[in-house]
């Protein structure tokens, strides 16, 4: 019998019970032809694109992502139809920040298309004649979370994030062949070419959380796991650059980020979510491609890490890293 792995200490994840039950899957799909079965033009639209223009201040451009809960925004420049130069993420505004020496420089004034990064300007625009394949290879091939979709009028009809290919995948898994969804993490590619140990960039818990968000922007990462700094660095909280929205509308903000350590930080992040994931969500190597899409989709995060027999961080799995496993792999 499988086993689900315990997190690494109180605060640690489990996996969800679903995981325990008994299924039947009647139909034999590879993942990516189930991807490739699911047309754009079908996939549901958000009610309205929130956009900034690329001269509005970070400042404005945060105001929107906090009054419509979004951790990012299409920059766009104007004209009829206005074009988009770039994907504005409330990572980006967190490296702002995180250049600041006392938390006291103004970083409010710099336009959208200065804070951009480079990796985000000019992003693919999709066609809605694709599937939500075209969408899973362009984010595995360009490392970007969303994904804007055009109609034959060239006009921004769609915006798909990671979150909604995994949702696709998560809704249809018992169309999908047991070869992929039973296959132990262990046999993933990702996990196959560093069977030991992945090179993982880490935080320790007593980290001020400004310097934790230091060594995410110098790594350009989206998160990174926390340790307790014992002799067994055993997990005790995820840190995500993202969830920083959840505060960054405080009065004390950035100021937080210096009086605060890493893992303080992330309790105070972990009090603002809707979900009440724990403060970290681990697997070990015997669980499967399900368990993780499980894991992922229930708790509505973008990252799990993956524990050895003493606790300890050996891997990351992603969303971008599960969409290279079944797509590629």
């Amino acid at each position: 019998r499988r086993h689900l792995a315990h997190g690494a200490r109180r605060g640690t994840a489990q996996p969800t019970p679903s995981s325990n039950s008994p299924r039947t899957v009647h139909a034999m799909l590879a993942p990516a032809d189930l991807l490739a079965s699911l047309p754009l033009r079908k996939h549901p639209a958000p009610k309205r694109l929130y956009t900034c223009a690329g001269t509005d201040t970070c400042d404005t451009a945060l105001g929107i992502m906090i009054e419509h809960k979004v951790a990012c925004l299409p920059v766009v420049r104007g004209g009829s139809p206005p074009a988009v130069i770039g994907l504005l993420d409330v990572t980006d505004i967190v490296s702002l920040v995180v250049h600041q020496q006392d938390g006291s420089a103004d970083w409010t004034s710099v336009t959208a298309s200065q804070a951009l990064h480079k990796n985000r300007k000019n992003p693919p625009i999709l066609n809605d004649s694709g599937s939500l394949l075209d969408v899973a290879n362009m984010m595995i091939e360009t490392h970007l979370h969303r994904a804007l979709v055009q109609d034959s009028a060239s006009a921004i009809d769609n915006f798909i994030t990671q979150s909604d290919l995994l949702g696709a995948l998560h809704s249809n898994l018992d169309q999908i062949d047991q070869k992929y969804t039973l296959r132990n993490i262990s046999d993933f590619h990702k996990v196959r070419a560093n069977p030991e140990r992945q090179t993982l960039v880490t935080v320790q818990a007593t980290s001020t959380a400004i310097n934790a968000f230091r060594v995410i922007d110098h790594f350009h990462v989206s998160g990174v796991p926390v340790l307790d700094g014992s002799k067994e660095d055993k997990l005790v909280a995820n840190l995500s650059a993202r969830d920083v929205r959840y505060i960054i509308s405080d009065n004390k903000w950035p100021l937080t980020l210096h009086q605060l350590s890493a893992l303080d930080l992330c309790r105070m992040l972990h009090s603002h979510n809707d979900t009440d994931p724990p403060l970290a969500v681990s697997l070990s190597m015997d669980n499967t491609l399900r368990d993780v899409i499980e894991m992922l989709f229930h708790y509505r995060i973008h990252r799990v890490f993956i524990l050895n027999q003493s606790k300890q961080v050996t891997h990351l799995l992603s969303i971008v890293d599960v969409l290279e496993e079944v797509v590629l792999y």
